[in-house]
Protein backbone atom coordinates (compact mmCIF):
# COMPACT_ATOMS: atom_id res chain seq x y z
CA UNK A 1 0.00 0.00 0.00
CA UNK A 2 1.19 3.41 -1.03
CA UNK A 3 0.97 6.13 1.45
CA UNK A 4 0.55 9.66 0.50
CA UNK A 5 0.31 13.26 1.79
CA UNK A 6 -0.29 15.72 -1.28
CA UNK A 7 0.34 19.23 -0.42
CA UNK A 8 -2.27 20.78 -3.71
CA UNK A 9 -4.53 19.37 -6.43
CA UNK A 10 -1.91 18.49 -8.72
CA UNK A 11 0.42 16.01 -6.37
CA UNK A 12 -3.27 14.47 -5.20
CA UNK A 13 -4.10 13.63 -9.04
CA UNK A 14 -0.73 12.08 -9.42
CA UNK A 15 -0.59 9.99 -6.22
CA UNK A 16 -3.80 8.75 -7.11
CA UNK A 17 -3.48 7.51 -10.83
CA UNK A 18 0.21 5.93 -9.56
CA UNK A 19 -2.40 3.86 -7.31
CA UNK A 20 -4.96 3.22 -9.66
CA UNK A 21 -3.72 4.09 -13.41
CA UNK A 22 -4.24 6.58 -15.98
CA UNK A 23 -7.43 5.40 -16.96
CA UNK A 24 -8.87 5.72 -13.55
CA UNK A 25 -12.22 7.58 -13.00
CA UNK A 26 -13.57 9.25 -10.62
CA UNK A 27 -16.52 6.86 -10.84
CA UNK A 28 -14.46 3.83 -10.11
CA UNK A 29 -13.79 4.94 -6.48
CA UNK A 30 -17.32 4.30 -5.19
CA UNK A 31 -16.47 0.44 -5.63
CA UNK A 32 -13.43 0.99 -2.83
CA UNK A 33 -15.35 3.29 -0.84
CA UNK A 34 -18.15 1.00 -0.52
CA UNK A 35 -15.81 -2.16 0.03
CA UNK A 36 -14.28 0.44 2.89
CA UNK A 37 -17.44 0.93 4.26
CA UNK A 38 -18.53 -2.62 4.67
CA UNK A 39 -14.66 -3.52 6.04
CA UNK A 40 -15.77 -0.72 8.89
CA UNK A 41 -19.36 -1.44 9.22
CA UNK A 42 -18.92 -5.24 9.84
CA UNK A 43 -15.77 -4.87 12.20
CA UNK A 44 -17.17 -2.60 14.55
CA UNK A 45 -20.46 -4.93 15.45
CA UNK A 46 -18.13 -8.14 15.43
CA UNK A 47 -15.95 -5.77 17.83
CA UNK A 48 -19.14 -4.81 19.33
CA UNK A 49 -20.61 -8.43 19.82
CA UNK A 50 -17.18 -9.33 21.46
CA UNK A 51 -17.36 -6.68 24.06
CA UNK A 52 -20.44 -7.90 25.03
CA UNK A 53 -20.07 -11.82 25.06
CA UNK A 54 -16.36 -11.34 26.34
CA UNK A 55 -15.23 -13.65 23.96
CA UNK A 56 -13.75 -13.50 20.38
CA UNK A 57 -15.03 -15.70 17.49
CA UNK A 58 -14.00 -19.32 18.15
CA UNK A 59 -13.01 -18.97 21.79
CA UNK A 60 -13.61 -20.46 24.94
CA UNK A 61 -13.86 -18.64 28.12
CA UNK A 62 -15.72 -19.33 31.84
CA UNK A 63 -16.40 -15.52 31.65
CA UNK A 64 -18.81 -15.80 28.74
CA UNK A 65 -21.82 -13.77 28.04
CA UNK A 66 -23.63 -15.15 26.19
CA UNK A 67 -23.84 -16.91 22.51
CA UNK A 68 -23.71 -15.87 19.00
CA UNK A 69 -26.32 -17.13 16.68
CA UNK A 70 -25.10 -16.24 13.15
CA UNK A 71 -25.92 -13.19 11.44
CA UNK A 72 -28.65 -10.94 8.75
CA UNK A 73 -28.32 -9.05 6.35
CA UNK A 74 -29.76 -5.87 6.05
CA UNK A 75 -29.33 -2.84 3.67
CA UNK A 76 -28.08 0.14 5.30
CA UNK A 77 -28.05 3.49 3.64
CA UNK A 78 -25.51 6.52 5.01
CA UNK A 79 -24.10 9.77 3.73
CA UNK A 80 -21.31 7.45 1.97
CA UNK A 81 -23.37 5.08 0.30
CA UNK A 82 -25.88 2.36 0.03
CA UNK A 83 -23.58 -0.90 1.18
CA UNK A 84 -25.47 -5.01 2.06
CA UNK A 85 -23.45 -5.43 5.73
CA UNK A 86 -23.95 -8.91 7.51
CA UNK A 87 -25.30 -8.00 10.61
CA UNK A 88 -24.34 -10.60 13.68
CA UNK A 89 -27.26 -11.69 16.18
CA UNK A 90 -27.18 -13.22 19.73
CA UNK A 91 -29.31 -16.20 20.86
CA UNK A 92 -30.51 -14.12 23.73
CA UNK A 93 -30.60 -10.33 24.55
CA UNK A 94 -29.25 -7.59 22.16
CA UNK A 95 -25.78 -5.23 22.07
CA UNK A 96 -25.05 -1.77 21.68
CA UNK A 97 -23.69 -0.70 18.28
CA UNK A 98 -23.93 3.26 17.89
CA UNK A 99 -24.03 2.76 13.68
CA UNK A 100 -27.58 2.54 13.20
CA UNK A 101 -31.32 2.28 14.39
CA UNK A 102 -31.95 -1.45 13.92
CA UNK A 103 -35.62 -0.84 12.95
CA UNK A 104 -34.51 1.91 10.45
CA UNK A 105 -33.06 2.06 6.74
CA UNK A 106 -31.50 5.33 7.55
CA UNK A 107 -28.54 6.32 9.55
CA UNK A 108 -28.53 9.10 11.80
CA UNK A 109 -26.16 11.05 9.51
CA UNK A 110 -27.81 10.18 6.56
CA UNK A 111 -31.10 11.60 7.64
CA UNK A 112 -29.33 14.45 8.94
CA UNK A 113 -28.19 15.48 5.01
CA UNK A 114 -31.70 14.72 3.79
CA UNK A 115 -32.80 16.91 6.15
CA UNK A 116 -30.46 19.78 4.95
CA UNK A 117 -30.87 19.03 1.70
CA UNK A 118 -34.46 19.35 1.79
CA UNK A 119 -34.34 22.69 3.96
CA UNK A 120 -31.66 23.95 0.92
CA UNK A 121 -34.46 24.31 -1.60
CA UNK A 122 -35.80 21.06 -3.65
CA UNK A 123 -39.23 19.65 -2.60
CA UNK A 124 -39.64 16.68 -1.12
CA UNK A 125 -39.83 14.28 -4.79
CA UNK A 126 -36.25 16.23 -5.46
CA UNK A 127 -34.62 15.14 -2.49
CA UNK A 128 -34.23 11.68 -3.48
CA UNK A 129 -33.36 12.25 -6.82
CA UNK A 130 -30.66 14.49 -5.83
CA UNK A 131 -28.91 12.53 -3.48
CA UNK A 132 -29.50 9.30 -4.92
CA UNK A 133 -25.58 9.43 -6.73
CA UNK A 134 -24.31 10.09 -3.27
CA UNK A 135 -26.43 7.61 -1.04
CA UNK A 136 -27.04 4.95 -3.91
CA UNK A 137 -30.59 4.40 -2.79
CA UNK A 138 -33.41 6.80 -4.02
CA UNK A 139 -34.98 8.39 -1.09
CA UNK A 140 -39.05 8.34 -1.55
CA UNK A 141 -40.90 11.27 -0.83
CA UNK A 142 -42.80 9.96 2.11
CA UNK A 143 -39.55 8.81 4.02
CA UNK A 144 -38.45 12.82 3.58
CA UNK A 145 -41.79 14.00 4.85
CA UNK A 146 -41.24 11.60 7.99
CA UNK A 147 -37.75 12.65 8.76
CA UNK A 148 -39.31 16.33 8.94
CA UNK A 149 -41.64 15.20 10.63
CA UNK A 150 -39.33 15.26 14.08
CA UNK A 151 -38.62 18.50 13.68
CA UNK A 152 -42.05 19.14 15.40
CA UNK A 153 -40.64 18.79 19.09
CA UNK A 154 -37.79 21.26 18.32
CA UNK A 155 -40.46 23.48 17.08
CA UNK A 156 -42.98 22.66 20.41
CA UNK A 157 -39.04 23.61 22.63
CA UNK A 158 -38.91 26.52 20.79
CA UNK A 159 -41.99 27.86 21.46
CA UNK A 160 -41.67 27.29 25.41
CA UNK A 161 -38.20 28.83 25.62
CA UNK A 162 -37.57 31.78 28.23
CA UNK A 163 -36.95 34.86 26.80
CA UNK A 164 -34.25 37.28 27.45
CA UNK A 165 -35.56 40.77 28.63
CA UNK A 166 -32.70 42.36 27.49
CA UNK A 167 -33.53 43.06 23.95
CA UNK A 168 -33.44 47.40 23.37
CA UNK A 169 -35.78 47.52 20.39
CA UNK A 170 -38.04 45.51 18.91
CA UNK A 171 -39.46 44.80 15.22
CA UNK A 172 -43.07 43.02 14.44
CA UNK A 173 -44.42 42.14 11.36
CA UNK A 174 -45.91 38.88 9.64
CA UNK A 175 -45.89 37.16 6.29
CA UNK A 176 -47.93 35.51 4.63
CA UNK A 177 -47.91 31.96 3.17
CA UNK A 178 -50.36 29.51 1.57
CA UNK A 179 -51.90 26.09 3.28
CA UNK A 180 -53.95 23.41 1.92
CA UNK A 181 -56.46 22.92 3.56
CA UNK A 182 -59.40 20.28 3.53
CA UNK A 183 -61.23 21.92 0.90
CA UNK A 184 -59.60 25.12 -0.39
CA UNK A 185 -56.15 26.82 -0.24
CA UNK A 186 -55.88 28.91 2.42
CA UNK A 187 -53.90 32.31 3.39
CA UNK A 188 -52.23 32.04 7.10
CA UNK A 189 -50.50 34.84 8.53
CA UNK A 190 -46.93 34.03 10.32
CA UNK A 191 -46.98 36.76 12.56
CA UNK A 192 -42.97 37.22 13.57
CA UNK A 193 -41.21 38.90 16.50
CA UNK A 194 -37.63 40.21 15.98
CA UNK A 195 -35.33 41.36 19.02
CA UNK A 196 -32.44 43.81 18.69
CA UNK A 197 -29.61 45.06 21.11
CA UNK A 198 -27.92 48.41 20.88
CA UNK A 199 -24.51 46.62 20.17
CA UNK A 200 -26.31 45.11 16.94
CA UNK A 201 -27.06 41.64 17.98
CA UNK A 202 -30.73 40.83 16.49
CA UNK A 203 -32.55 37.05 16.79
CA UNK A 204 -35.96 36.15 15.76
CA UNK A 205 -37.65 35.71 19.37
CA UNK A 206 -40.91 33.75 17.92
CA UNK A 207 -43.23 33.57 15.25
CA UNK A 208 -46.92 31.95 14.96
CA UNK A 209 -49.27 31.13 12.65
CA UNK A 210 -52.90 33.66 12.34
CA UNK A 211 -56.11 33.37 10.66
CA UNK A 212 -55.54 37.04 10.12
CA UNK A 213 -53.51 40.08 11.29
CA UNK A 214 -56.88 41.30 13.70
CA UNK A 215 -56.29 42.66 17.22
CA UNK A 216 -56.91 39.70 18.95
CA UNK A 217 -54.44 37.39 16.72
CA UNK A 218 -51.53 40.23 17.41
CA UNK A 219 -52.58 40.63 21.20
CA UNK A 220 -52.35 37.09 21.93
CA UNK A 221 -48.58 36.58 20.07
CA UNK A 222 -47.71 39.79 22.37
CA UNK A 223 -49.47 38.70 25.68
CA UNK A 224 -47.08 35.14 24.79
CA UNK A 225 -44.03 37.23 24.23
CA UNK A 226 -44.91 38.80 27.55
CA UNK A 227 -45.77 35.32 29.42
CA UNK A 228 -42.16 34.11 28.31
CA UNK A 229 -40.03 36.82 29.54
CA UNK A 230 -40.20 40.13 27.77
CA UNK A 231 -41.30 42.47 29.71
CA UNK A 232 -39.99 45.47 28.26
CA UNK A 233 -38.01 46.66 30.95
CA UNK A 234 -35.23 47.54 28.77
CA UNK A 235 -37.01 48.51 25.19
CA UNK A 236 -36.77 51.86 23.81
CA UNK A 237 -38.57 51.42 20.75
CA UNK A 238 -40.79 49.04 19.29
CA UNK A 239 -40.78 49.76 15.24
CA UNK A 240 -44.11 48.14 13.36
CA UNK A 241 -46.34 48.61 10.12
CA UNK A 242 -49.40 50.79 10.22
CA UNK A 243 -52.16 47.55 10.76
CA UNK A 244 -54.81 49.12 13.73
CA UNK A 245 -54.73 45.55 14.95
CA UNK A 246 -50.80 45.67 15.81
CA UNK A 247 -50.80 49.12 17.01
CA UNK A 248 -53.66 48.12 19.38
CA UNK A 249 -51.48 44.79 20.74
CA UNK A 250 -48.55 46.86 21.35
CA UNK A 251 -49.94 49.62 23.40
CA UNK A 252 -51.50 47.36 25.17
CA UNK A 253 -48.28 45.02 26.38
CA UNK A 254 -45.58 48.13 26.78
CA UNK A 255 -47.92 51.27 26.71
CA UNK A 256 -44.81 53.30 27.86
CA UNK A 257 -42.47 52.17 24.95
CA UNK A 258 -42.32 54.61 22.07
CA UNK A 259 -43.83 53.28 18.64
CA UNK A 260 -42.01 53.64 15.21
CA UNK A 261 -44.46 53.80 12.08
CA UNK A 262 -42.35 52.13 9.53
CA UNK A 263 -41.34 54.31 6.39
CA UNK A 264 -41.40 51.90 3.82
CA UNK A 265 -44.60 50.44 4.44
CA UNK A 266 -45.71 54.48 4.78
CA UNK A 267 -44.30 55.06 1.58
CA UNK A 268 -45.51 52.65 -0.06
CA UNK A 269 -49.22 53.26 0.91
CA UNK A 270 -48.46 57.71 -0.05
CA UNK A 271 -47.54 56.08 -3.27
CA UNK A 272 -50.71 54.27 -4.15
CA UNK A 273 -52.59 57.87 -3.70
CA UNK A 274 -49.99 59.64 -6.23
CA UNK A 275 -50.86 60.33 -9.26
CA UNK A 276 -48.30 58.70 -11.78
CA UNK A 277 -47.05 61.59 -13.67
CA UNK A 278 -45.84 62.99 -9.99
CA UNK A 279 -44.80 60.29 -7.78
CA UNK A 280 -40.88 60.55 -8.57
CA UNK A 281 -41.02 63.68 -7.66
CA UNK A 282 -43.47 63.36 -4.73
CA UNK A 283 -41.68 60.51 -3.62
CA UNK A 284 -38.27 61.85 -3.49
CA UNK A 285 -39.47 65.12 -1.45
CA UNK A 286 -40.73 62.49 0.91
CA UNK A 287 -38.16 60.49 1.40
CA UNK A 288 -36.08 63.78 2.31
CA UNK A 289 -38.44 63.68 5.83
CA UNK A 290 -36.70 61.35 7.23
CA UNK A 291 -32.99 62.51 5.89
CA UNK A 292 -33.47 65.09 8.07
CA UNK A 293 -31.10 65.30 11.22
CA UNK A 294 -33.13 66.62 13.54
CA UNK A 295 -36.73 66.18 15.16
CA UNK A 296 -37.43 70.01 13.84
CA UNK A 297 -35.64 69.46 10.87
CA UNK A 298 -37.70 67.10 9.76
CA UNK A 299 -40.83 68.72 10.51
CA UNK A 300 -39.56 72.00 8.53
CA UNK A 301 -38.98 69.49 5.69
CA UNK A 302 -42.51 67.95 6.09
CA UNK A 303 -44.00 71.36 5.72
CA UNK A 304 -42.36 72.04 3.02
CA UNK A 305 -43.37 69.15 1.27
CA UNK A 306 -46.66 69.53 2.29
CA UNK A 307 -47.04 73.41 0.67
CA UNK A 308 -46.00 72.09 -2.58
CA UNK A 309 -48.17 69.17 -2.69
CA UNK A 310 -50.85 69.50 -0.53
CA UNK A 311 -53.44 70.69 -3.53
CA UNK A 312 -52.27 68.03 -6.11
CA UNK A 313 -52.05 65.08 -3.85
CA UNK A 314 -54.24 66.14 -1.11
CA UNK A 315 -54.29 62.09 -0.04
CA UNK A 316 -50.53 61.88 -0.14
CA UNK A 317 -50.18 64.12 1.93
CA UNK A 318 -53.44 63.49 4.29
CA UNK A 319 -51.60 59.88 4.83
CA UNK A 320 -48.31 61.06 6.40
CA UNK A 321 -49.11 64.07 8.07
CA UNK A 322 -51.62 61.80 10.77
CA UNK A 323 -48.85 59.60 11.54
CA UNK A 324 -46.38 61.73 11.19
CA UNK A 325 -45.02 62.14 14.91
CA UNK A 326 -44.61 58.11 14.97
CA UNK A 327 -42.79 58.48 11.67
CA UNK A 328 -39.90 60.31 14.06
CA UNK A 329 -39.84 58.60 17.21
CA UNK A 330 -36.48 57.17 15.52
CA UNK A 331 -34.76 60.41 16.19
CA UNK A 332 -34.60 59.90 19.77
CA UNK A 333 -31.88 57.47 19.34
CA UNK A 334 -28.67 57.18 18.92
CA UNK A 335 -27.83 58.50 15.07
CA UNK A 336 -26.30 55.07 14.15
CA UNK A 337 -29.23 53.04 14.95
CA UNK A 338 -31.82 55.58 12.99
CA UNK A 339 -31.39 53.58 9.30
CA UNK A 340 -31.88 49.92 11.48
CA UNK A 341 -34.84 51.06 13.20
CA UNK A 342 -36.89 53.79 11.38
CA UNK A 343 -38.26 50.19 9.16
CA UNK A 344 -38.81 46.97 9.14
CA UNK A 345 -36.02 46.05 6.99
CA UNK A 346 -34.09 43.63 9.08
CA UNK A 347 -37.67 41.49 9.56
CA UNK A 348 -37.83 41.86 6.06
CA UNK A 349 -34.51 39.79 5.45
CA UNK A 350 -35.40 37.06 7.27
CA UNK A 351 -38.87 37.19 5.27
CA UNK A 352 -37.11 37.26 1.69
CA UNK A 353 -35.65 33.54 2.93
CA UNK A 354 -38.58 32.84 3.63
CA UNK A 355 -40.24 33.45 0.39
CA UNK A 356 -36.86 31.84 -1.80
CA UNK A 357 -37.61 28.46 0.24
CA UNK A 358 -41.37 28.32 -0.04
CA UNK A 359 -41.16 29.68 -4.01
CA UNK A 360 -40.36 25.94 -4.69
CA UNK A 361 -43.11 24.68 -2.58
CA UNK A 362 -45.94 26.74 -3.59
CA UNK A 363 -48.41 25.38 -0.94
CA UNK A 364 -47.87 23.59 2.06
CA UNK A 365 -49.89 20.12 3.10
CA UNK A 366 -50.61 20.97 6.31
CA UNK A 367 -50.07 23.61 9.27
CA UNK A 368 -47.62 21.64 10.70
CA UNK A 369 -45.38 21.52 7.59
CA UNK A 370 -45.97 25.40 7.81
CA UNK A 371 -43.97 25.61 11.56
CA UNK A 372 -41.57 23.23 10.70
CA UNK A 373 -39.73 25.32 7.56
CA UNK A 374 -40.32 28.48 9.37
CA UNK A 375 -38.77 27.34 12.50
CA UNK A 376 -35.78 25.84 10.74
CA UNK A 377 -35.01 29.32 8.52
CA UNK A 378 -35.36 31.26 11.64
CA UNK A 379 -33.29 28.93 13.35
CA UNK A 380 -30.51 28.97 11.21
CA UNK A 381 -30.64 33.08 10.55
CA UNK A 382 -30.50 33.11 14.33
CA UNK A 383 -27.24 30.99 13.78
CA UNK A 384 -25.83 33.03 11.40
CA UNK A 385 -26.88 36.62 13.25
CA UNK A 386 -24.89 35.08 16.12
CA UNK A 387 -21.87 34.19 14.66
CA UNK A 388 -21.26 37.34 12.64
CA UNK A 389 -22.13 39.40 16.09
CA UNK A 390 -19.63 37.49 18.20
CA UNK A 391 -17.02 37.32 15.39
CA UNK A 392 -17.47 40.95 15.04
CA UNK A 393 -17.28 41.58 19.38
CA UNK A 394 -13.87 39.19 19.16
CA UNK A 395 -12.89 41.25 16.43
CA UNK A 396 -13.51 44.80 18.10
CA UNK A 397 -12.14 43.31 21.35
CA UNK A 398 -8.91 42.34 19.98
Amino acid sequence: MIEVYAEDAEEAIEAWQEIRGEECTWGGYSEFQIAGLKHFVESSLRLAVRWKLGVGWYQRSDGRQGYRNGTYRRTLVTPYGTVEIEVPRLREGSYEQGLFDRNGLLTKEARELILETYLAGPSTRRVGEVLERVLGYEVSAATVSAICKGLDELVRRYWSSQIEDKWEYLLLDAIVVRNRAVSRVEKRFVLVAMGVTSDGLAQVLSFKQAESEAEVCWQEFVDDLVRRGLEGENLKLVTTDGGPGLVSAVRTAWPRVPRQRCWVHKLRNIACKVKRRNQKACMDGARLIYMAKTRKDARNRFFAWRNRWIAEEPKAVACLEKDLEEMLEFLNLPEEHWAALRTTNRIERAFREVRRRIRTISCFTNRRSVDRMIYTIFAYENRKKEAHYLKRLFTHNT
